[in-house]
């Protein structure tokens, strides 16, 4: 995947010059890339094209043979996704990392505390939950068993451990691809809510999603082995016949895959 993006006033997120090897395949090749605050951009390109490595890059989970990731004009640790957490970065992987057992709350929870003092602090916890849910239309039941849950539930839930956590810049690695379609529209009226809230609350933040296009203000990917950056329809019915592969990133509170 080759890729060169122009980069936009308000910049929250820059990836420069990342290559990334895996033996002799390049998966990465000088990828330079730029988001700007309140806007959702798509990343398209074929299966295979290298969208999900460079998430993973950006997320800490790889790192780049060359190349630097800035977020909000400071240099992220490669390498290191508590050091993409602790910057804003928050990422929502193709197979949901839930524990089934436990229930929404507890999920959410996973992570965020000591695990000596599992329930403290969950009645705040609870109502910050219930906001979030309710600010950005993620309705989901607390209380509920993760076993229990429909796919988009289990991803509205993967969502809110992100924002709970305060990221500003959210990865949605293939987003639609385990949807329904009554299910994905939900998801693009989501980050289109997102958008608007976090640019009227004027917070910075950015998603990615690898996976569909549909829902962006821009484009910018390798179809077809070649580059390109264009612009979306404001409905994502407009492109809803339109099967490509790719990813979304939001500059509001947060996107890029």
């Amino acid at each position: 995947m080759t890729l060169q993006d122009t980069a936009r006033g308000d910049t929250v997120l820059r990836l420069s010059g990342i290559t990334k090897r895996f033996g002799a395949l390049t998966a990465n090749d000088a990828i330079s890339f730029s988001l700007a605050k309140g806007e959702v951009v798509a990343l398209l390109g074929e299966n295979g094209a290298g969208k999900t490595t460079l998430m993973n890059i950006l997320f800490g989970h790889y790192t780049a043979d060359a190349g630097e990731v800035e977020v909000f004009g400071q240099a992220l640790p490669p390498g290191q996704p508590g050091a993409a957490l602790a910057a804003g970065v928050g990422m929502v992987h193709q197979h949901f990392t839930l524990a089934d057992n436990m229930t929404v709350l507890e999920n959410v929870l996973l992570g965020t505390g000591s695990l000596w003092s599992p329930g403290l602090g969950k009645p705040a916890a609870r109502r910050k939950l219930q906001e979030l849910a309710q600010d950005f239309g993620l309705r989901v039941d607390p209380d509920a068993r993760v076993a229990e849950l429909s796919v988009g539930e289990r991803q509205r839930v993967e969502i809110l451990k992100a924002l709970y956590r305060d990221a500003r810049i959210l990865i949605l690695d293939e987003p639609t691809a385990v949807l329904t379609p009554q299910e994905a529209d939900a998801l693009f009226l989501t980050l289109r809510k997102m958008v608007a809230r976090m640019a009227s609350a004027g917070r910075p933040s950015v998603r990615a999603g690898v996976g569909a296009a549909m829902g962006s203000s821009r484009i910018s990917g390798a179809p077809g082995g070649g580059n390109g950056t264009g612009a979306l329809p404001p409905d994502p019915r407009d492109i809803s016949g339109q099967k490509k592969t790719g990813a979304s990133v939001w500059g509001g509170r947060g996107q890029a895959a």
